[in-house]
């Protein structure tokens, strides 16, 4: 559903699609609809079930039945072909490119853009740069650290991203704020709600006799917690300390994560090596496909069935759910967990930046889905760029989805 919202291949759905599909989701993608298409011809079975449902329930029906399609619903036709926008292959004026080599472009013979690949970086370090930091005291000794994102110019957006994220657009940060330089973890958002719970996360397989894989650690970074409650932490935290707290807009968010670099990440490209600087789906992840009885047995060798979450198996970050916030290098202005761990949910409205206007882009005016940004430990590289969007409903609780403030 993400991928098809972000215009996947260009494939658009009218209403009914939409519905027939959100239905069948709806309906826990059944695994098959009868016995035959599992187990195969149930026998006896089969005809003692039905003659059993018709003398005690007076209903006629042969549940091993699979009708045939009616003809009229069968469409034989392809989707339309995608027409490039030209616009996506632009870059802002005034954008420098000399310092990132994935922001330079090369003509092809048919006049079109094509990406110049990165040569990897000789030292991985963020660039020092030179920031204030602050601490904030919340209850029973914790405190809460802020790093000063300094006021700039950034180009927001991509070229080369999903249909959501061009183009890209030079936005400028007008003032210095004060941001969180880590997510909000589980022990800080319970002084706001000791009721919470960010729960387990369940195995890949069916679960006998044990919970799953638990993210509600005090150290753990809060999740599930809506937009809603989001905002209701900063309110709280905002009466607590006399200082103004919020969620960041995507456009601060964007630009503290990219902390003054333009490739896709702060620490370089898709095929930089994240081990030392970012959770995400990696080969820890097949750590996940575990015995159905014993939590802390991994499967030997587990196949496609056992290991089916998307990852890239060429690093190791050494993490496979969300961990500590903290653990991993930080961006050049000392912002921690930026890319993956856990999505942050930002105060932004989530529409398409497809008109470049900036003005409004910030805008929090209506009761629709909010900009989620970052990626988490259960995704790609690809899902946790710097410019990487989703949106979800603001009353809705995700699995993956915390938040960390902004002070102005």
């Amino acid at each position: 559903v993400q991928m098809l919202t972000k215009g996947h291949h260009g494939v658009k759905l009218d209403a009914e699609a939409w519905d027939r599909l959100i239905t069948w989701i709806d309906l826990n993608c059944p695994y098959h609809g009868t016995w035959g298409e599992d187990v195969g011809d149930p026998g006896r079975q089969r005809q003692r079930r039905r003659e059993l449902l018709k003398l005690y329930g007076n209903v006629d029906d042969d549940p091993e039945a699979i009708p045939p399609p009616d003809p009229e619903t069968i469409y034989s036709g392809h989707p339309e072909p995608i027409v490039s926008d030209p616009s996506r292959s632009r870059l802002p004026s005034g954008t420098s490119t000399d310092r990132n080599a994935d922001t330079k472009r090369s003509r092809s013979a048919s006049g079109t853009y094509q990406p110049i690949l990165p040569d990897p970086p000789a030292d991985l370090t963020p660039s020092p740069v030179i920031c204030d930091k602050r601490s904030v005291e919340l209850d029973d000794g914790l405190t809460m650290q802020l790093a000063l994102i300094p006021a700039g110019e950034f180009i927001m957006g991509s070229a080369l991203g999903a249909d959501d994220e061009p183009p890209p657009t030079k936005v400028r940060i007008e003032r210095p704020f004060w941001m969180g330089a880590h997510e909000i973890t589980n022990q800080q958002y319970a002084q706001f709600d000791p009721s919470h719970d960010s729960h387990f996360e369940t195995m890949l397989s069916a679960c006998h006799g044990v919970h799953g894989h638990p993210v509600n650690r005090p150290e753990q970074p809060v999740v599930r917690v809506s937009w809603v409650q989001a905002m209701a932490f900063c309110r709280w935290l905002s009466e607590k300390t006399g200082y103004r707290f919020s969620l960041p807009t995507e456009a601060q968010w964007e630009y503290a994560c990219r902390a003054g670099t333009a490739t896709p990440m702060h620490y370089g490209d898709l095929n930089t090596d994240f081990s030392q600087f970012a959770n995400m789906a990696d080969a820890k992840l097949s750590h996940l496909a575990r015995d159905w009885y014993i939590l802390d047995k991994p499967i030997e060798n587990p196949t496609k069935y056992d290991d089916w979450i998307p990852k890239d198996a060429r690093f190791d970050d050494g993490a496979v759910l969300s961990i500590a916030p903290g653990k991993y290098r930080p961006n050049a202005w000392g912002l921690y967990d930026m890319h993956g761990n856990v999505a942050e949910w930002t105060a932004t409205d989530y529409r398409p930046h497809r008109s470049g206007v900036v003005d409004g882009r910030d805008a929090t005016i209506t009761d629709g889905r909010k900009a989620v940004r970052g990626g988490s430990w259960r995704d790609r590289p690809k899902r946790c760029t710097s410019n990487f969007r989703l949106g979800y409903p603001p009353y809705q609780c995700v699995y993956n989805v915390g938040f960390r403030v902004v002070c102005e």
